[in-house]
């Protein structure tokens, strides 16, 4: 849990700082990097996936797990967008916003929710 919360830390800082490219990619890059490591992480050592196909967690865990994915699916759009506005494509910079805020809120979400997990 103390990893997901530096990560969310970051993200949160890195937010703030989306007027600073040289603070903002670093920062949300690295939570991005260290959600998707983490949700790797947890696949191999602990059958995440498994764990939630297997009706082993209760509703507020699966509310966890929900937002947790939905954040993690939102990276991809906002990776790809993010990518298009740093080689100059500002036509692109309202689809990231919209992206890189669904994602923040859903791992804001997922985030809070996380605390449900604390006995697995």
């Amino acid at each position: 849990m103390w990893i997901a919360s530096v990560a969310w830390a970051a993200l949160v800082i890195g937010v703030i700082n989306r007027a600073n490219r040289s603070r903002h990619i670093p920062l949300v890059g690295f939570a991005m990097l260290a959600d998707i490591s983490l949700v790797l992480y947890l696949q191999f050592t602990r059958s995440a996936v498994q764990t939630v196909v297997g009706n082993k967690l209760t509703g507020l865990e699966l509310v966890h797990v929900g937002f947790s994915t939905l954040a993690v699916v939102f990276y991809i759009p906002t990776i790809i967008c993010g990518l298009s506005l740093l080689k100059g494509n500002e036509g692109i910079r309202k689809r990231h916003r919209m992206f890189a805020l669904a994602a923040f809120v859903c791992r804001t979400m997922g985030f809070l929710f996380m605390f449900s997990m604390w006995k697995h």
